[in-house]
């Protein structure tokens, strides 16, 4: 072997040398960055003091400046695989696994690399404390008036314009909250009172899903009715000065806009009835007719408490509280 091959064979065993310690590097960096993640103190636990009933709060935001970091670190490495490793397993168990109604992937959350200057600024206003506060306050208020065996967990992500709303209940236990940019349309105070009462919302929805829900449990568009109206039932009770009844409320019996759902009650659940907005039905349809229903049976049952109707089913409620009635 000539000199001139010696040289080149030792620069390529150099080459190679430095390319498995960079790799090397990177591969320990990220561990410690997913480490790092693991080890911050991001959950806050606390008891209904007059129940015993348990509850925790996970702030899943507060692993996103890490993931920021990496992504823009390791242009090389795939964002869905940062996003799972990073974010989504530290977190999975507390806020996702054994969720009934867990139908999303995660990866529809994952931001664009253009959006993440704006998520940090958003990060960096949220105060932990002050969050915790809030939502111990809607959770003990709430499970006071309907309580629960099984524990509540709520998570809480940054705001996401590719998810349909601001919170969501994936099945028993397991609440997910988006941050909120809705300041930039209330006052602090205002925004402090719809977090509590969209957290009593979908605690209700959480202790529904226990009551009702199974693997096999076919979702029907009355269901969905149901479902959002106790809910915004049950904020009112919860909050009474503040809820979102007078935004979904509409009082009229529309028979046009009823005509084009009534033959929907027993096929599958979809949003476009619940969200309204489409299909010639307005804004919010489904909540406001979902919460009539709920009032109707009341009316005819007024000794019922929150856990009866709660554990009803939803064509119980429809039927013994004679809805149709307003449309004939």
């Amino acid at each position: 072997m000539n000199i001139a091959n010696k040289i080149i064979i030792s620069f390529c065993m150099l080459l190679l040398i430095i390319i498995l310690s960079a790799c090397k590097q990177t591969e320990q960096s990220l561990e410690n960055i997913i480490m790092e993640n693991e080890q911050q103190d991001i959950s806050y636990s606390f008891k209904n003091p007059n129940t015993g009933q348990e509850f925790e709060i996970i702030h899943a935001y507060m692993l996103y400046k890490n993931y920021f970091e990496t992504v823009k670190g390791n242009p090389d490495e795939s964002p869905n695989e940062l996003y799972q490793n990073i974010i989504i397993e530290p977190v999975y168990d507390a806020c996702f696994k054994g969720a009934e109604h867990y139908k999303f992937s995660v990866f529809e959350w994952i931001p664009e690399e253009s959006d993440f200057n704006s998520i940090k600024n958003q990060l960096e206003s949220m105060e932990q404390e002050h969050m915790n506060m809030l939502i111990e306050d809607s959770l003990v208020k709430s499970s006071d008036i309907l309580s629960s065996d099984k524990k509540t967990t709520v998570c809480v992500f940054p705001e996401n314009e590719k998810f349909p709303s601001d919170m969501i209940t994936f099945g028993t236990g397991k609440i997910t909250v988006f941050l909120s940019e809705l300041n930039n349309y209330f006052k602090l105070s205002e925004l402090d009172n719809y977090n509590k009462s969209g957290v009593s919302h979908e605690y209700h929805h959480s202790v529904w899903f226990e009551k009702h829900y199974t693997k096999d449990y076919f979702m029907t568009v009355l269901d969905n009715l149901i479902i959002e109206g106790s809910a915004v039932m049950f904020e009112t009770l919860a909050y009474p000065d503040t809820n979102s009844k007078d935004l979904v409320l509409d009082e009229n019996f529309n028979k046009e806009y009823w005509s084009k759902i009534e033959t929907y009650l027993e096929s599958s659940g979809t949003n476009e009835f619940i969200l309204g907005g489409s299909r010639g039905l307005p804004d919010y349809y489904g909540y406001s007719e979902g919460y009539k229903m709920i009032r109707s049976y009341l009316n005819l049952h007024p000794d019922a408490t929150v856990e009866d109707w709660t554990s009803k089913s939803p064509r119980e409620i429809f039927e013994e509280g004679n809805y149709m009635a307003n449309y004939e």
